[in-house]
């Protein structure tokens, strides 16, 4: 099993650095596993590319995809996607949220379903640093998803793995570019049959994200319109 990880960045300078680092620490133990890591630099304004490219000495897989402007964290990740060569895709965010440790669970998780999807809120899982009103948010944000038959996906987990195949057919036609892309690769994927494995993560809620509890909130309230125009689609 060969894994391509991408990893979307954007403004990501300060928080890229410490994961790569991580990856660069754990490299030597995944190295059969992972046939590249590619970082999508979409449209950064600063560094975020140059910390990348650093780390080519230490991670001689890793590859930078650099967007010319800013398009969203789904273009992003389609983006990387298509240009993938792994047997399996594994997404994870650049602010290190989901350490590189985590990486033997998405691993054995493959061994039970083409999709595997770690989850923050179920039995087992480990979060820190996580706010009340967080907590309350994703908590609307996963009671509305049960409308649409996802109250079992964490959704806004930025930890997800995809059999190649499966994968590019999801993002070939990607409608949402930024942050509701997750829901609507999760509700294909489920509406396509697709078997879905998921399994608690260690997770730690990173200083500087660009996704707000008030975003959160913002964005549930596009689901709807999403996904009807999804159901018109072939399945």
């Amino acid at each position: 099993m060969k894994i391509s990880l991408i990893i979307p960045a954007y403004n990501e300078e300060k928080r890229l650095k410490p994961f790569l680092t991580s990856l660069a620490h754990f490299f030597p133990h995944y190295q059969s596993n992972l046939a590249e890591i590619i970082v999508v630099d979409d449209g950064s304004t600063d560094d975020t590319s140059q910390v990348a490219n650093d780390f080519k000495k230490n991670l001689p897989i890793l590859h930078v995809i650099k967007l010319e402007k800013n398009q969203g964290k789904g273009a992003a990740v389609r983006k990387g996607v298509m240009a993938a060569t792994g047997d399996y895709l594994v997404f994870m965010d650049a602010d290190g949220a989901t350490d590189s440790s985590e990486l033997p669970k998405m691993i054995s998780a493959f061994q039970h379903a083409p999709i595997a999807i770690g989850n923050r809120w179920m039995k087992g899982a480990v979060t820190d640093r996580h706010s009340f009103f967080r907590k309350m948010a994703g908590w609307v944000y996963r009671t509305y998803l049960r409308l649409f038959g996802l109250g079992t996906i964490d959704t806004m987990c930025g930890f997800k793995g995809y059999r190649k195949d499966i994968a590019q057919s999801l993002f070939k036609n990607l409608q949402e570019e930024r942050w509701l892309f997750d829901t609507e690769i999760a509700y294909k994927a489920v509406r396509h049959g697709y078997q879905i494995y998921n399994f608690p993560i260690q997770w730690e809620s990173k200083d500087g994200s660009k996704l707000s509890p008030t975003d959160l909130i913002k964005s549930a309230w596009q689901i709807w319109p999403l996904i009807q125009r999804l159901k018109k689609e072939k399945p």
